[in-house]
């Protein structure tokens, strides 16, 4: 639990780098809400090629250090030398070169990583180690809200910020996967593997394939929002950084002190019904948000969505290794990644490009992030909770 909470903390944190700084650096160079949301695009782009390579690879190798364990400690490094150069570029080609090359290499830390619940944690634990780790991660991301981009950005520059997450990608990921202590796995024969039975052993299992289109619907909903709140504040409503940072900070705070009560209770209820309510938490974010004209009003709309996403975070990914053969996690959590990436990349490149023609007004995410979560609930009721059934069933007789 200790190594996963690290781990996710460094990852977590450069996830903010990529939505509460990057936006701001590519603004140095153009204003175009369309531009912005293709080079902040590049990161779940590449959960297209690298996840799901990551995912079947890892299944298949054995190195001294593990299998998912050896792209953490290889990959971390490159990202943080990325992260170190970003900041210092001065033509755009130069920050879509580095930036490319480090939101690659982050899609392998991510495919790297998802696996590692299925693979490590029984069933029954798995909602509360998940909620260890995003309240490890979001106390990360609280101290970088509230003091990262609330003072230290001014004090000393964006370049700050990088050089820490540089760090973080060194210490917290690749330094803490070296003592994973990963399993080998029982080989169990199947045939050989091809791009076909890839998608069939995803597509062809209906639960697996309510998962996948609920990533999609989710992480557009969830990264319209998280990815544009920043240029919303600063843009649209005139906010300074600082005051951003200030309220942004409430996000990781509130996952912080309630991610492990969270967890707790969600085991004890039925994981549809959970998700859902997230949803509509994250709606009424979208309803504040899209009237919000002030610091107060953005503070409630990120409180709104900061729940809704905690719980979704807490739930979904535990709920979804229930369904997964345990010598496909790899490959399984690869093609998830896919249609999770998917949602992203729309959100992004799509939602950039709808801003862009809708004036470079960012209030527009709100309207646009709410259909896909009205079309997760549908999805959400659609996949039964098994596990919590049968347990329920069992007591009841």
């Amino acid at each position: 639990m200790l190594v996963l909470c690290s781990m996710w903390s460094g990852l977590v944190l450069t996830e903010n780098i990529s939505n509460q700084v990057l936006p701001l650096t590519i603004r140095r160079f153009t204003t175009d809400a369309a531009i912005i949301g293709l080079i902040l695009a590049l990161n779940p782009l590449f959960g297209f090629i690298a996840n799901p390579l990551v995912g079947i690879l890892s299944d298949k190798i054995w190195t001294p250090i593990g299998r998912r364990a050896f792209f953490l400690v290889t990959g971390a490094p490159i990202v943080a030398l990325c992260l170190l150069y970003v900041p210092e570029v001065r033509l755009l080609w130069h920050l879509v070169v580095f930036v490319t090359i480090y939101q690659f290499f982050q899609d392998v830390l991510w495919g790297s990583d998802h696996p590692l619940l299925a693979d490590l944690v029984p069933p029954s634990q798995r909602s509360l180690v998940n909620g260890a780790m995003l309240m490890s991660a979001q106390a990360t991301g609280w101290i970088f809200s509230r003091y990262g981009m609330g003072h230290w950005m001014d004090a000393y520059g964006e370049e700050f910020l990088y050089r820490v997450a540089a760090l973080a990608q060194v210490g917290l990921v690749a330094f803490a996967a070296l003592f994973l202590h990963e399993r080998r796995n029982v080989s169990v024969p199947r045939p050989r593997l091809t791009v076909a039975r890839y998608v069939r052993d995803f597509v062809g299992d209906p639960v697996l394939r309510r998962f996948g289109s609920l990533a999609f619907t989710q992480y557009f909903f969830q990264n319209i929002l998280q990815s544009f709140y920043v240029l919303f504040a600063v843009q649209t409503l005139a906010l300074s950084r600082a005051t951003f940072g200030q309220i942004w900070s409430w996000f990781p705070a509130m996952m912080f002190f309630l991610a492990l009560p969270v967890g707790l209770l969600a085991e004890q209820l039925p994981k549809q019904l959970v998700l859902v309510g997230s949803y509509v938490c994250m709606l009424g974010a979208c309803v504040v948000g899209w009237f919000a004209h002030g610091a107060g009003a953005l503070l409630v709309s990120v409180l709104l969505f900061g729940f809704g996403q905690l719980v979704s975070g807490v739930t979904q990914k535990a709920f979804f290794t229930e369904f997964i053969p345990r010598d496909l996690i790899g490959q399984i959590c690869g093609a998830y990644n896919i249609c999770l990436a998917l949602g992203r990349t729309a959100a992004l490149a799509g939602g950039g490009w709808l801003i862009s023609l809708l004036g470079n007004d960012y209030r527009w995410i709100f309207p646009l992030g709410a259909v896909f979560g009205v079309i997760s609930i549908l999805i959400a009721l659609r996949i039964r909770d098994v596990r919590f059934e049968s347990r329920t069933s069992g007591q009841a007789r």
